[in-house]
């Protein structure tokens, strides 16, 4: 009996150790504003169909150049016990590059996967990795924006630099392209350029600097809408990798906005079915509303932008529920104690706590 119980003793430490290397679990701890958890460094914090996700780094765990990646679904109460992963089948080399679509408030939620200095391909979800083969990517160009429909097929837009050419491609589930259009044959329009795309309601917005417009375009890559961009976000320049002009959900509303994040007193538009809106203050059902992008929470209510410390702060998301998560290398639950190195943490402030906690941070303007 005796050696029973030592061997069911024996047996259960080992499945113990084999679960705690595959999921280390850590005990929640509460700070002055929410509630805080230890996760593995390097982790990155994603927004998958409003689902959250911490995305591990790529591994090789075959010592080949087939790459994994972990996804662990958070769950309200900031524990995961979901390991989902994912493969990467046509790497030419161990160094990966991850680089969201997303940041804070933009609409899209997918990831680009880059070898050194070449786009290889992207996740669409912890479920689906979409290959771009070099072939394509000749014919085609680098791809610049990227967007989910409800229906599980995807649209990716590609730019071939020689010749100016932008091409909206649309994928379906089995990553196949079934149907591609160049943009100007959409818009009949010559004088264009693209800085940023998003997917919204099913359909595509495409903002185009050179034209000053945003272009509204079907899943069957038909032209809905061509709408003037107006006032002083017509002088926004973009410089050579990016532009200040940006699409933001409000996840919670379930609204699309466009503004100039260098210079947000411009205005922030919506974009509503018949137009471009300029955003008017002081709306009641904008109060405690906010977009974060950029490093900043800005008010829908009044006209005011609150940073977030950039220093401490990584990734971040304002979710559909209105609860903001984020992650950080110090550990909120001790803010007097130094940042440890090979540490880091994943916050969260419950939508009744963040006014509260959004009013720290204009103390600390």
């Amino acid at each position: 009996m005796k050696k029973l119980i030592l061997l069911l003793l024996l047996c259960s430490c080992i499945v113990v150790g084999c679960a705690s290397e595959d999921f280390k679990v850590y005990r929640t701890k509460s700070f002055q504003y929410g509630e805080i958890v230890e996760i593995e460094e390097g982790d990155k914090l994603q927004l998958f169909k409003d689902s959250l996700y911490l995305v591990s780094e790529v591994t090789f765990p075959d010592n080949d150049l087939k790459g994994q990646i972990e996804f662990r679904k958070i769950n309200p109460n900031l524990l995961s016990n979901k390991r989902e992963l994912l493969d990467l089948t046509n790497l030419e080399s161990s160094t990966v590059l991850l680089q969201s679509f997303s940041s804070g408030s933009n609409p899209s939620g997918e990831i680009t996967i880059f070898n050194p200095h070449k786009q290889v391909g992207i996740i669409e979800s912890p479920e689906k990795y979409i290959p771009i083969s070099p072939k394509m990517k000749q014919e085609k160009g680098d791809y610049i924006g990227t967007g989910t429909f409800t229906n599980g097929e995807n649209v990716i837009m590609f730019f071939e630099e020689t010749n100016r050419i932008y091409t909206l491609t649309r994928w379906d589930e089995q990553k196949k392209i079934n149907k591609e259009a160049t943009l100007t044959a959409i818009t009949k329009e010559k004088n264009l350029s693209v800085e940023n795309m998003a997917v919204f309601e099913d359909e595509i917005y495409v903002y185009s600097y050179k034209s000053n417009k945003v272009y509204v375009i079907s899943q069957d890559l038909k032209l809905l809408h061509a709408w003037n961009i107006e006032g002083e976000m017509r002088k926004a320049v973009p410089g050579k990798w990016s532009s200040p002009i940006e699409f933001a959900i409000q996840r919670e509303l379930h609204e699309l906005f466009i503004y100039n994040y260098v210079q947000p007193e411009q205005g922030i538009y919506q974009l509503t079915k018949t137009g471009l809106e300029k955003l008017e203050y002081g709306q009641e059902k904008y109060k405690d509303m906010y977009l974060c992008a950029n490093g900043r929470f800005n008010s829908l209510y009044e006209k005011q932008i609150i940073p977030i410390d950039s220093n401490e702060v990584y990734q971040k998301v304002l979710t559909a529920d209105g609860d903001y998560y984020f992650t950080t290398s110090k550990d909120l639950s001790h803010p007097q104690k130094e940042p440890e190195e090979g540490k880091a943490y994943l916050n969260k402030v419950s939508k009744k706590n963040l006014p509260s906690f959004i009013d720290s941070l204009k103390s600390k303007e």
